[in-house]
């Protein structure tokens, strides 16, 4: 059998499966599969006058009974034709057994009446043979450009496409199921999954990894306009789904359907992404060495944007990591989920806040930023940007998180938000990192402040749970930074900073990075020590210290630079891991 009919047959297959979770997601968000008792094919609508519950329930069957008999015609023709590429013949073939697992939980559904109860585990089945079909479509579509000669730096950045297009399609799935558990009705939501009924942090990090791939095909292959737009494509049908939160559960069903449809063009998408030529193959050989030639000059000689170079005064890389402490610490209080507009709106003013802060230390810095190889590139130091110019922006930004504080949260959050900028650009930056030793570990309270802004936010007061939350990240902060310090120790020597390694020495400051991240690792426990967090917190925080600790010690004993960027990179993924095992604690228990 030729391979170009497979594509039809597994298209067909994916569109009949679309349509089973479309009906699916309807017949859980009516609770129409209690109307429906008889199995397999719902003799109630046939015999008696049915309901529109009962029709329901009885066209989501034929609709499974079609994908399923569209799986078995897709897996023989797989099987017969062995000449096809194994990612095409073998997720065909996988399609019509996870089917039939999938018929056998939905009879044991309606047998034991378990409706709601594992909606979401059967949607997540039937998403694993979404992706059986749709990965063999976008496979025959894209065939493989084989292996490409290209330089390390083309390789590795098209590896890191893939890799994030493969997580934005992993975190869609994921949504898709948290839009189910919304989608229950509310007697069952508590048993649906192990997942919120509040998606919005579902929908944070899949907008999060949409727009990461879309960035980096803009970045690396922005030649490639059929990779650019499906990446915009899948980013915008993901942001859309937020819309689907604000409407009731009734209609969440219909965010299931859109969900699935996103599954299956990010699953595409990443597919292209892998498979995708690095290089247009059309050109001769001479053209494609002058482009890349001229596309090199083009690069050294071109300088940032005005706009980005604004944007940098922020410092967005580290902006993320406090804002996601922020949006932790919103859903962790006893207060429940907050609303949407209070999430955005506490996330808005904490950036402007810390981009504000941001933007004043890069003005005070310079005269220490220009003799540091690091930091020697930023606006300022360089002279694209005045120091006037970032005061002004800094000043500006940190005057409008006040006012969007004041307005859209509350005013003890209000209170918090200024206080990390007037400590970060004041407290630390003028007088505490160019005077002691000690300022990383009293600096450590400016970021530090994030999730006491995200808690009063919600809870307009402070609890105990919410000043540990605090001390976690104080003592996070020392091993951090003291790590990266030693790296780079003659940068800091040479600009007239008196951090720990210039002024003790490197055995010093190994020790007392193992000290802090031994106090780090215990002081992490005591949420669960006073009953703010369940046993699953304590676990992960128990297995997250111990390699953070294996990290400290490595540091302690050999003093090498691996062991010291382990560290440093290993404790940005710690906390960011800590405070998502603190929301998934909450969610479950």
């Amino acid at each position: 059998m030729p391979t170009s009919s497979l594509r039809p047959l597994a298209l067909a297959g994916a569109a009949a499966t679309i349509a089973a979770i479309a009906s699916g997601g309807l017949v859980s968000a009516t609770d129409s599969a209690a109307s429906c008792a008889t199995w397999p094919l719902c003799t109630d609508a046939l015999l008696a006058p049915g309901t529109p519950l009962v029709w329901l329930a009885f066209a989501h069957r034929l609709l499974v009974l079609l994908a399923m008999l569209l799986g078995v015609a897709g897996a023989l023709a797989a099987l017969r034709t062995p000449a096809a590429e194994r990612w095409a013949r073998l997720p065909l073939i996988a399609a019509p057994l996870l089917g039939l697992l999938q018929v056998g939980a939905g009879a044991a559904m309606v047998q034991l009446r378990l409706y709601g109860a594992a909606d979401v585990s059967h949607l997540a089945g039937a998403l694993l043979v979404l992706a059986c079909q749709v990965v063999p479509v976008a496979v025959l579509a894209q065939p493989s450009a084989g292996a490409e000669r290209a330089g390390g730096r083309a390789l590795r950045s098209a590896r890191r496409l893939s890799a994030t297009a493969w997580w934005s399609a992993g975190a869609i799935g994921v949504l898709t199921l948290a839009l189910s558990a919304r989608a229950a009705t509310a007697a069952t939501a508590a048993t649906a999954a192990m997942l919120p009924a509040n998606a919005i942090g579902a929908v944070a990090v899949a907008v999060a990894f949409a727009g990461a791939t879309l960035w980096q095909s803009w970045r690396w292959r922005r030649d490639d306009k059929l990779l650019l737009r499906f990446a915009l494509a899948v980013l915008v049908l993901t942001a859309a789904q937020a819309g689907l939160l604000l409407l009731p559960p009734a209609a969440a069903g219909l965010g299931v359907a859109l969900g699935a449809l996103v599954w299956s063009a990010a699953l595409a998408l990443a597919v292209l992404a892998t498979r995708r030529p690095l290089v247009d193959d059309s050109r001769s050989g001479a053209q494609r060495s002058s482009v890349v030639g001229r596309r090199s000059s083009d690069a050294s000689a071109a300088t940032p944007s005005l706009l980005s170079d604004y944007l940098s005064l922020t410092k967005p890389k580290v902006i993320s990591l406090l804002l996601l402490t922020t949006l932790a610490a919103m859903y962790l209080t006893e207060a429940g989920a907050p609303s949407l507009w209070l999430v955005f709106w506490t996330l808005v003013g904490g950036y402007l806040a810390a981009g504000g802060a941001g933007a004043i230390n890069c003005a005070f810095d310079h005269d220490i930023d220009v003799n540091m190889g690091r930091t020697s590139r930023r606006p300022v130091p360089s002279g694209r940007i005045s120091r006037h110019a970032a005061m002004a922006f800094g000043l500006l930004l940190s005057a409008l998180s006040v006012v969007v504080m004041l307005v859209f949260t509350t005013p003890l959050a209000a209170l918090f938000s200024t206080l990390g900028i007037v400590y970060y650009a004041l407290f630390y930056t003028r007088w505490l990192k160019r005077s002691t030793w000690q300022n990383i570990v009293i600096g450590g309270g400016a970021g530090s402040l994030p999730p006491l802004v995200g808690w009063t936010a919600v809870t307009g007061s402070l609890s105990l749970a919410a000043v540990v939350l605090f001390a976690i990240i104080f003592y996070w902060t020392p091993p951090h930074f003291w790590a990266l310090a030693l790296v780079k120790q003659k940068d800091y020597t040479r600009a007239g900073v008196p951090m720990l390694p210039v002024v003790a020495g490197e055995a010093e400051t190994r020790w007392q990075i193992l000290v802090y991240s031994a106090m780090l690792v215990a002081l992490s426990a005591l949420l669960t020590a006073i009953g703010a967090m369940g046993w699953i917190y304590l676990v992960a925080a128990a297995a997250l210290g111990a390699l953070f600790m294996r990290y400290a010690w490595d540091i302690w004993r050999k003093g090498d630079q691996a062991s010291i960027w382990g560290l440093y990179k290993y404790s940005l993924l710690y906390l960011a891991l800590l405070f998502a095992a603190m929301v998934l604690d909450r969610a479950v228990l």
